[in-house]
């Protein structure tokens, strides 16, 4: 299987343009998963309304519907963890573009600030302020 060939564009967005549009398909997404959100809370609520209008109990729907919503979450829920893997990444991203690489003509490797502590950290580079 040979290599794909990317044909030659005009225009290639640089790393903040590109940052920019990865941060914005995330927000994107997030408002999605907001909007299936509640979809199915609204769904929810209506099973709910009808389930208590009616006297009988037919536990195989109301067991069938749990699955239905189970499942719907599940995936929610994974795409969210996909979303937040996506998120870091781009900061890692952005985090290496402001990192000053080791200069050739300096033996000296340059070393990148620490990444920031969550607040309460005991770190020793939070011990020292």
């Amino acid at each position: 299987m040979s290599m794909p060939i990317v044909p030659k564009q005009p225009y290639r967005p640089d790393l903040d343009e590109t940052v920019i549009d990865l941060l914005e398909s995330i927000a994107l997404e997030e408002v999605a998963l907001s909007h299936l959100l509640n979809a199915e809370a609204e769904k929810i609520q209506a099973f709910l309304c009808k389930f208590h209008k009616c006297d009988k109990a037919d536990y195989k729907e109301l067991i069938s519907f749990n699955r239905t919503v189970n499942s719907t979450l599940s995936s929610i829920v994974m795409k969210e963890f996909l979303l937040l893997r996506k998120l870091e990444t781009t900061l890692q991203i952005t985090d290496e573009k402001d990192c000053p690489k080791k200069d050739k003509k300096d033996k000296h490797k340059k070393k990148c600030p620490p990444p920031p502590c969550p607040p309460g950290c005991t770190c020793k580079h939070c011990r020292k302020e």
